[in-house]
């Protein structure tokens, strides 16, 4: 396992000085609570005056320079076990899962690097969930080995080389780039392969016997036929999304003064309302002479190559884009000295539509003159920072959410439910951003720790397809929790062996999730490789499992293999 003092950068906690061992960790993560509770009484929004300078057109970020290692697919494989359709994290975990149980497995990204939100997004820290009392990561598996070598925040470029390479390197495992899916195949609702065409080539059909739709809109499963829904649906008709983000990297910066900043401590009123929001991020104390209570809180946090401030820097700001939305800062700092910001978002963006988007990261960028402006400004250690490059892609948190066998809900997460079809331990805060502009997430940044049913994973009306990404099946608000890469890595993982088991067994993925000795030789041979699916947490188990879910036997863990079961 990675040192805890790694893990602990991601999580800091905002206490009393006088009692920090009973203070609740912050999630880095959730810029939302942060910058609204930042302080007692929020202050006042300052105009920052437009910047006339036109935006200079930028090349691609190095990393992305970099000749591709794979080609697009020509033809050469006619069928395999397991079809991952997209080089994300969670595709990547997918492959490598059922691969090292022999399966026969292609992995295709349409891009040309795998990936996705780290590489095309820039997304360079991870929002590690973290076991009950501990600081130790829930997730471990698959997604420990890229933690261990990555640390918490890292550079994006080494992390697209090591995803690369561990698939590369791996038997039975063909990795295909500059390839989309044409026309699917299907016999009734059993979905059979695809057509796979490279960039600007000819088509060639390919069989599986089961897909993991690993993309992050459930694009393969949404052309297959499945059910889904968009957005807030669920619980508002007007299918809103989450706000889309640009990350940015930025040079010139003093490290030294960020660091120095984000670890001060000021001391502020406790107002009823954070009291009611951060009961479980803060302690409080009386303050002799005075009425009321007060509190002393953390300006940020950092630990090695991340760190965060809790939103007084940017509570000034007033945007120039009537979208534009900036929420607390993340910070990511890369060996090259650069660092990549987390902090700029646009609201009201459909994610499945291509306008809105260009639209979106338009107003985004002519966004960013004033914002860098304003940091210099107002952010120590950025007075001489410049803009070095910035993601190619928005980071879209929320677009389908697909029906499936069981709909992951808020409820679940909040009452710690122990499905009996677990596949993967899930900690984390349910981290809703602005849906429109000055939205505030209404739940409390508390920390669950729940699992994730299979079931969430298996489309209803279709066969051999599972998905593995933020698209599983659960409400908005649910998804807030599960949409984190860590988890979604993990998702990957076990939808990898479920793939390789119905593959071997030659069954379904519903046949799979309706047989008890099935489901319990998934959960078995998950537990073999090292994840953790939640039979120690979480403490409270959900009363009674729906009629269609089987309930797995008991069964003792055993050693991860040393070598790979063929």
């Amino acid at each position: 396992m990675p040192p805890s003092s790694k893990i602990s950068s991601h999580l800091f906690r905002k206490i009393v000085l006088a009692v920090p061992l009973l203070s609740v960790l912050v999630f880095s993560g959730c810029s939302n609570w942060r910058q609204h509770f930042s302080a007692g009484t929020p202050p006042q929004p300052t105009k920052v005056p437009e910047v006339s300078v036109p935006m200079p057109v930028r090349p691609l970020p190095k990393f992305l320079q970099t000749p591709p290692i794979f080609a697009a697919f020509d033809g050469s494989l006619k069928e395999c076990d397991v079809l991952v359709v997209g080089g994300t994290p969670s595709g990547i975990a997918a492959a490598l899962a059922a691969a090292r149980r022999g399966a026969r497995v292609v992995l295709i990204e349409e891009r040309p690097h795998l990936g996705g939100d780290i590489v095309y997004q820039m997304l360079n820290m991870w929002d590690v969930p973290l076991r009950p009392h501990t600081k130790t990561p829930v997730v471990r598996g698959i997604f420990e080995e890229f933690y261990q070598q990555l640390g918490l925040a890292f550079d994006i470029g080494k992390a697209m080389h090591i995803f690369e390479e561990s698939v590369a390197i791996e038997p039975g495992l063909h990795s295909f780039i500059n390839t989309r899916v044409g026309h699917i195949f299907r016999n009734g609702q059993n979905v059979t392969g695809a057509i796979l065409r490279g960039e600007n080539g000819p088509e060639y059909s390919l069989k599986a016997k089961c897909i993991v739709d690993a993309t992050d809109d459930a694009s393969f499963a949404t052309r297959a036929g499945v059910s889904y829904f968009l957005g807030r649906q669920k619980t508002n008709p007007d299918r809103a999304m989450q706000s889309a983000g640009l990350l940015f990297a930025v040079s010139g910066v003093e490290w030294n003064k960020v660091c120095n900043y984000v670890v001060g401590t000021r001391r502020t009123k406790l107002t009823p309302e954070m009291a009611r929001i951060k009961r479980n991020a803060i302690d409080i104390k009386p303050v002799p002479g005075k009425k009321g209570l007060e509190v002393i809180e953390r300006l940020g946090g950092v630990v090695g190559n991340y760190a965060f401030e809790s939103g007084d820097i940017v509570a000034k700001y007033l945007p120039n884009g009537k979208d534009v939305q900036v929420l607390s800062i993340n910070f990511g700092r890369q060996s090259d000295g650069t660092i990549v910001l987390n902090t700029l978002n646009v609201v009201g963006v459909n994610g499945l539509s291509e306008p809105a988007l260009a639209n979106a990261k338009l107003q985004a960028l002519e966004e960013l003159p004033a914002l860098m402006n304003y940091l210099r400004k107002t952010m120590p250690g950025f007075s001489k920072a410049k803009i070095a490059y910035t993601a190619p892609e928005l980071y879209i948190r929320e677009t389908r959410h697909m029906q499936g066998l069981y709909l992951l809900t808020e409820t679940d997460i909040k009452t710690q439910t122990k499905f009996p079809d677990r596949i993967a331990l899930a900690s984390y805060p349910i981290d809703l951003h602005p849906y429109k502009k000055g939205d505030i997430n209404p739940l409390a940044p508390r920390r669950y720790n729940y699992t994730i049913p299979l079931r969430s994973m298996i489309p209803t009306r279709l066969e051999n397809v599972l998905i593995a990404s933020r698209s599983l099946s659960a409400t908005s608000a649910a998804a807030g929790s599960a949409r984190v890469l860590p988890i979604t890595m993990v998702c990957g993982e076990a939808a990898g062996a479920a793939a390789w088991l119905c593959a071997k067994d030659e069954i379904t993925p519903h046949q799979l999730i309706s047989n008890e000795k099935s489901l319990a030789q998934l959960q078995d041979t998950l537990r073999d490789w090292g994840a953790d699916i939640g039979d120690e947490f979480p403490a409270r188990l959900k009363p009674k499992p729906p009629s269609h879910a089987p309930v797995a036997p008991k069964v003792a863990p055993t050693a991860k293999p040393k070598t790979p079961v063929i």
